[in-house]
């Protein structure tokens, strides 16, 4: 099949590039991508570059000299005219006496951690890489091409799509009289009216829907977040304003940090009063930066907090700051220009931007008017965008100008029923969706036509007469999920019908919250009596069962940063 795909150039299967990877199985990872494009063009002489890197630390790590040798005069000899510096650290590491202690080696903490992060590296440069990333999608050929298949078959007028499915074709029968019942049939099974909790369709096997672990927090979960490298670390954050930290395969709890501010004495009169009037404090969001380096925290009252970590049951903190006037309702990291920031809104009608590793607030978005209740970045192209929406169901787009300023808002749009509303991307960037519910309880899921400002879809099934807000999420480009009238229902993107519902063992709150891991193998959802339960495809089953990664080790070493300074 791989052969197939390689040989043919349709389909560009990642997990299969993954796989070989994480295994170490290098020729084959070179061969494959060879089938694609040139293996020494376009961005794939980066991805060139990191495979081989983790290659030749591995043979440095294991004192093979004659292989790393190799490596570095064959494999890595087109470095010498394209760059030569990292060429020549690379021969200094291989002549050096002690190679352990080497810069460019000596905080280099073995295999696996570093072929999760080659990895990592290699599928962002394979995403930005024009001949691949229309190939990571698989195909549908709308031609009749295929038709040699057709001499297998013992009926006429095929219809062949496609090289990578077998074809059968099927007798053609008279439909006209069994029609009416064919299609009540279909309506009895597809159709979900307000309010139902089952829907008798099979939910496909590539959406987590097995039950595979059972966490068990102190306090309600209030947001989760898988780590986007170490897939099977959940972060979450609770109601009474407590981080946790789990990793999901041995069902173990990392770290586990109550609320405490640093620096009271730098924080606002209006935030000590708050404090000392009412002493709780909750989790509003909580999420990953996208290296996984750093998580931000936005808790119910002023403050903004953000954490480094590097692996293993520790965590630091970087910033601490009174961020907004009461809730601090939403957060989100972005980069731009190399510069890690974090976006936070709150409910002083403001949204700000905070640089990660000096605190500084770069800029405030506001007064608008309105408490802002989440904020949702977005990079096309050169351009970076941040939406905001607002308690009164606005919706506004902001762009950075060339002086790391906001010019004034981009669009504003009225979101369905003038409610809360969250707003989330496709995992390709390419399609924005929002999910909201307004004061009578009506809520929508939407996918937006950004060019035009108009809704795309609207997709049916949801609850309307909510209590409270409903917590939506996205995967693999393909479906939806929410948590709703106490199950967790999904859509296909491109079909407005509810495609089914899963109603977890042990019981679900109203409105359960949801996360998906970066693959989309591993389902996070808040259950009842604070507990949280993991639901997995058949992929994230082995995923659980593969050794624990990354604990004790750090995630950035210094060989890693000197490889992307000197790309960059």
């Amino acid at each position: 099949m791989h052969r197939l795909e390689r040989e043919s150039g349709f389909y560009f299967d990642m997990k299969y590039l993954e796989d070989m990877v994480l295994r170490g199985k290098w020729d084959e990872t070179e061969r494959y991508l060879s089938g694609f494009t040139h293996f020494y063009g376009n961005t794939i002489s980066d991805v060139c570059l990191w495979i081989r890197a983790q290659e030749y630390f591995e043979a440095i790590e294991n004192d093979d000299s004659d292989k790393a040798s190799g490596i570095l005069m064959n494999n890595l000899k087109f470095l010498a005219s394209r760059r030569k510096g990292l060429f020549e650290s690379m021969e200094q590491l291989f002549k050096s006496e002690n190679k352990k202690e080497h810069i460019l080696y000596s905080q280099y903490k073995g295999t696996e951690v570093g072929r999760i992060l080659t990895m990592d590296h290699v599928k962002k440069d394979i995403e930005a890489d024009s001949l691949l990333s229309g190939k990571l999608k698989f195909p549908i050929n709308q031609s009749n091409s295929w038709k040699w298949q057709h001499r297998h078959c013992i009926h006429p007028n095929p219809i062949i799509n496609t090289l990578f499915v077998d074809h059968v074709c099927q007798p053609q029968y008279n439909l006209s009289i069994a029609q009416p019942a064919v299609k009540k049939s279909i309506a009895t099974s597809l159709v979900t009216y307000p309010g139902q909790s089952h829907i008798s369709v099979p939910i496909p096997d590539d959406i987590p829907k097995t039950l595979a672990r059972t966490l068990n927090e102190e306090s309600s979960p209030m947001s989760m977040d898988f780590h986007p490298v170490l897939q099977t670390h959940l972060l979450v954050g609770t109601c009474a304003g407590s981080i946790g930290l789990w990793n999901v395969s041995s069902g173990k709890k990392l770290l586990s940090v109550n609320f405490k501010v640093l620096d009271i004495g730098a924080c606002s009169t209006t935030f000590k009063e708050a404090l000392l009037e009412n002493p709780l404090v909750s989790v509003n969001r909580i999420m990953w930066s996208p290296d996984g380096l750093f998580f931000g925290v936005a808790y119910s009252k002023h403050i903004l907090q953000v954490f480094s970590y590097s692996g293993g049951h520790e965590v630091w903190l970087k910033l601490e700051t009174d961020a907004h006037v009461g809730n601090v309702n939403d957060l989100a990291f972005t980069v731009h220009h190399r510069q890690l920031l974090v976006i936070t809104c709150g409910s002083d009608n403001k949204t700000k931007v905070w640089d990660v590793h000096d605190g500084t607030n770069v800029f405030t978005i506001g007064d608008h008017g309105a408490a802002v209740y989440s904020v949702c970045p977005h990079t096309k192209k050169v351009f970076h965008y941040v939406f905001s929406t607002f308690v009164d169901g606005k919706m506004k787009g902001w762009l950075y100008d060339n002086n790391n300023k906001f010019v004034i808002a981009v669009f504003d749009y009225d979101t369905p029923g003038l409610g809360c509303t969250k707003l989330a991307y496709s995992t390709d960037g390419q399609r924005l969706f929002s999910c909201g519910t307004n004061i009578n309880g009506q809520s929508f899921l939407i996918e937006w036509d950004e060019s035009e400002g108009t809704i795309k879809r609207t997709y049916q099934g949801l609850t309307q007469n909510s209590l409270s807000v409903v917590h939506f999420d996205t995967t693999k480009n393909q479906f939806l999920a929410a948590g709703d009238n106490h199950i967790i229902k999904f859509w296909d993107m491109d079909k407005v019908e509810l495609l089914g519902t899963i109603d977890v063992e042990g019981g679900l709150p109203e409105k359960p919250r949801i996360r998906f891991n970066k693959e989309g193998t591993l389902l996070a959802i808040s259950a009842n009596e604070n507990r949280i339960k993991i639901l997995a495809t058949d992929c994230g089953l082995q995923l659980l069962q593969t050794p624990e990664n990354g604990a004790g080790v750090p995630l950035r070493s210094i060989a890693w940063d000197c490889l992307e300074i000197l790309i960059a």
